[in-house]
């Protein structure tokens, strides 16, 4: 035998079965895991509270609710919180295929995503030590009362623990259940079932990816152990890959919630356990009595207590044993008068790296954020055999090596309690893939509902100059076509040429000047809407004109229309209109007819091209109106009402139909504009249909009544950066101080804050 083989033999008889290290038994039923040592486990999945724009008494409000969770656990109970980090696939992200585009563009866009960012997952786990190794018990091992409980010839005994079994499943549903009531509120949950709990358990014992077969019966020790364990000097190796692991060995001297914000965004695959075992009130305060005694004797020297020279100017004080005294002098009036539960606290983060340089570059973030926050942690090297096997959810509680007493409070500002939204990756109101795929500050993915999982889309975009409204609206309009929806842009800005001549849309530039396209005023259908409102649109350019119409100035106006309508529609023209008018009409009219200032526009010759069109991607440009507030509000009324005839149309009622008004300021400084826009947030619901708005004048959006209201029946808005939002301001769009300053310290064109009726 060579040395080469007589080593790898050695080495191979040396090694230990990964699966004698693993607690886990046999699922009793779908959601209660047997352990080896008679322990029983459910897991849960979490979604964490949000952070954004969420001000600190919100932060502890939470904090509150789950300490209430922890005071209520029982005795035999161990709870565990685990969040893990892991890579995503370019099929997560929001794609598009359209012809039109360069479907190359979104492929690279979904490949940079996957690479930056990860999959936030979160865990909760109860296990309860019900005593069934005692009940079972007769001698044979740590796991002897189980191979008792599988014997053939045990018939009897088996039905005796199989019914203790199942009253203490029963015991560990009704604990869970009531854990989980407490905190749905704040952080929604549900219980997995036995396949799902599989999955996250064999994610935590093997190398991250890892595919466990499914397995039936008992012994999921040896079915789900698959990696290959080494442990080297600083390092552990699984199935050829490294990771470190780190233990918690002091909390942060001050607590404050979310202290551990930082750790989401920790490059890398790595797994956080958090595991919390109360004691009684009798443990608590008997541990801080001994604690106390210790420091308080320590203030002095042995010699000074042999001299009796202590609290005298002959001894010196430590001053650092008398302030941890005082400090356990405080803790014990927190947990006797405030209530406040007290128990051990066991914490490790475990790092994969595909390479030990990879591993020790993020050795110096993770340093970083932990020393950032006054909290000790550990690299653990002889004991990361010890601490690996010791961080899984069921292993008996002697195996955690790292305990330290802590308050509930404390230990809770160091748990994985908080996260960035995740979005809706499908909408439920259009069955189909959500909006817009983006990152947030933690490197996680957010998709964007237009609907925001409900069934209304009116949104409002706020920013300030140079943000990225244009920019961020030319996104989602080019990713709302995966939708094949109606889409149509009322602008002032000239934004949307270029993506217009590049999708083959329709471009329609309202100016008056040569070469400006003309609208046709009654080509619209006739029906009783229309004469109605063409009689109050036939007033307003008589008002513009310095004209104002009286009542039975509106009952000529609509009898004359009425006449106008019995003619070819080629035929109908505003020249014609006009001179069937009053005389004292006419001159106030004269602007918009052939030879007007505006004729061209609104009184087109024959044959001349123009009007608004069916297609499925119309833009309506005033920006060269915007000068002329005559023209731009006689233009905008009459091109609302000509959209909102096709959006209404019944034969697109299952279409999504958009209507985007950019610089929507200047729009609704106009009160009939603004009234017209609330009216269709309030009814377009029903048409499917939604109403997105662009401003960065935030001022004149809260300012006004009729505008005030438009905004307050749009509950999706998307804010930018905007460095002088006022307080006043914030207030009318029902912003909290902390939104208001987040958004003031958003990163112009890079960062917005997406927030709806539901929360951020």
């Amino acid at each position: 035998m060579t040395p080469v083989v007589e080593a790898a033999r050695k080495r191979h008889e040396q090694a230990g079965s990964l699966a004698e290290e693993l607690p886990y038994w046999a699922w009793v039923d779908e959601r209660t895991l047997l352990t080896r040592q008679g322990e029983l486990l459910t897991l849960a999945q979490l979604r964490p509270a949000g952070i954004a724009g969420q001000p600190a008494a919100e932060l502890d409000r939470v904090l509150t609710v789950w300490m209430r969770l922890l005071a209520q656990l029982e005795d035999e109970v161990r709870f565990s919180l685990i969040v893990t980090r892991r890579p995503i696939g370019e099929d997560t992200v929001a794609g598009l295929s359209d012809e039109r585009l360069g479907e190359e563009i979104f492929r690279e866009r979904a490949r940079e995503l996957a690479q930056r960012n990860g999959e936030l997952r979160f865990y909760a786990a109860w296990t309860l030590d019900a005593r069934l190794r005692d009940a079972g018990r007769h001698g044979g091992g740590a796991a002897g009362w189980l191979k008792r409980l599988w014997r053939p010839n045990g018939a009897g005994l088996k039905r005796w623990l199989a019914a203790e079994i199942a009253a203490a499943s029963g015991r560990l549903a009704r604990i869970t259940d009531a854990s989980r009531a407490l905190v749905e509120d704040v952080c929604p949950n549900r219980v997995l079932e036995a396949r799902e709990g599989t999955r996250v358990l064999a994610d935590l014992i093997n190398r991250p990816g890892a595919v466990v077969p499914s397995h039936e019966g008992g012994a999921l020790n040896w079915a789900w152990g698959l990696s290959d364990l080494e442990a080297h000097r600083r390092h552990l190796t699984l199935d050829g890959e490294p990771l470190s692991i780190y233990s918690l060995v002091e909390p942060p001297p001050e607590a404050a919630a979310n202290i551990l914000w930082a750790l989401l965004s920790l490059e890398g695959v790595w797994s956080w356990v958090w595991e919390w075992r109360g004691l009684t009130m009798g443990q608590a305060r008997g541990r801080m009595r001994s604690a106390q005694k210790h420091f308080f004797s320590a203030r002095y020297s042995m010699i000074a207590h042999a001299q009796g020279t202590e609290a005298t100017d002959a001894a010196l004080l430590d001053s650092a044993a008398a302030a941890e005294s005082a400090k356990l002098g405080e803790a014990l009036v927190e947990l006797q008068s405030d209530g406040i539960p007290w128990g051990e606290l066991a914490a490790s983060l475990s790092v994969h790296a595909a390479t030990t340089r990879q591993l020790e570059e993020i050795d110096s973030s993770v340093v970083k954020i932990f020393a950032g926050r006054d909290i000790k942690i550990l690299r653990e090297g002889w004991g990361q055999l010890s601490a690996w096997f010791a961080r899984l959810p069921g292993q008996p509680a002697s195996r955690q090596l790292r305990r330290m007493p802590v308050s509930a409070g404390t230990a809770l500002c160091c748990a994985p309690l908080f996260a960035p939204a995740r979005g809706h990756p499908v909408s439920k109101h259009l069955e189909a893939p959500a909006l817009a795929t983006f990152e947030t500050r933690a490197r996680t993915l957010y998709d964007y509902d237009l609907f925001n999982g409900a069934d209304v889309g009116h949104s409002v975009i706020l920013g300030s100059t140079g943000s990225g409204k244009s920019f961020l609206l030319n996104f989602l309009l080019v990713n709302a076509l995966r939708y094949s929806p109606r889409i149509a842009i009322l602008d002032l800005g000239g934004a949307y040429r270029h993506l217009t001549a590049l999708l083959g849309g329709s471009y329609l530039r309202l100016d008056g000047e040569v070469g400006s396209a003309a609208l046709r005023p009654f080509s619209m259908g006739k029906s009783k809407r229309t004469l109605l409102f063409l009689t109050g649109w036939i007033g307003r350019l008589l008002q513009l004109g310095g004209y104002e119409a009286s009542g039975e100035d509106t009952t000529e106006i609509q009898s004359r229309l009425e006449d106008l309508y019995n003619l070819a529609q080629s035929k109908r023209r505003m020249s014609g209109l006009v001179e069937t008018l009053p005389a004292r009409m006419k001159p106030a009219m004269t602007r918009w007819t052939q030879g007007g200032q505006w004729g061209r526009v609104f009184d087109p010759a024959p044959g001349t091209k123009g009007g608004i069109g069916s297609g499925d991607w119309q833009v309506i440009d005033l920006s060269g109106a915007a000068e002329h507030p005559d023209l731009v509000s006689a233009a905008l009324t009459y091109c609302l009402e000509k959209l909102r005839l096709q959006i209404e149309s019944d034969d697109e009622i299952g279409r999504l139909k958009l209507l985007v008004v950019d610089e929507a300021w200047k729009f609704l400084a106009e009160p009939a504009t603004a009234n017209y826009l609330a009216e269709a947030a309030r009814t377009w619901r029903k048409r499917n249909a939604a109403l997105v708005l662009a401003t960065q004048s935030v001022a004149d959006v809260v300012g006004g009544a009729a505008s005030a209201a438009l905004i307050e029946s749009m509950p999706n808005r998307l804010y930018l950066s905007n460095r002088d939002l006022s307080d006043e301001a914030a207030a009318g769009l029902q912003l909290t101080k902390a939104e208001a300053e987040l958004i003031r310290w958003l990163l112009p064109k890079r960062e917005m804050y997406a927030r709806s009726a539901a929360g951020a």
